[in-house]
């Protein structure tokens, strides 16, 4: 598996979640979000959310250079980024800002990544490995 498999993978993953986004955010007539955060807990929460997963990230990748893991690990732990980051903003939608409903798109991109990483491994990364 070279560097552009998994370009185009993640390329795939995130288109698909955009379409998931954009096709409820029409449905269900969703407000789009016009900051990134809710209020300054939810910026100093993603930013822990950030430093440890970095750090996990770091840890991860040592291990990999010493040859103490194998392949798929560093890749499911990218890969498993946007599904932290989500729960990160799904937790404090439904606590902040539960009004406005955001909380619904944060599920469903928590499913479209779910189910995309199911398929990766069921798949052998669509035959790649």
């Amino acid at each position: 598996m070279n560097f552009i498999d998994i370009v185009i993978i993640i390329g795939v993953l995130f288109i698909a979640a955009f379409a998931v986004e954009f096709g409820l955010t029409k449905l269900l007539n969703i407000p789009i979000r016009e900051k990134r955060y809710i209020n300054d807990q939810h910026k100093q929460r993603y930013k822990q959310f950030i430093f440890t997963f970095g750090i996990a990230l770091l840890i991860i990748f040592t291990l990999y250079i010493l040859g103490q893991i194998i392949i798929f690990i560093p890749i499911t732990l990218i890969m498993l980024y946007p599904i932290a980051s989500s729960i990160v903003d799904m937790v404090m939608e439904l606590k902040y800002d539960r009004e406005s409903r955001r909380y619904i798109i944060s599920i469903s991109n928590i499913i479209v990544y779910v189910a995309f990483l199911v398929i990766l491994f069921t798949t052998d990364f669509f035959g790649l490995l």
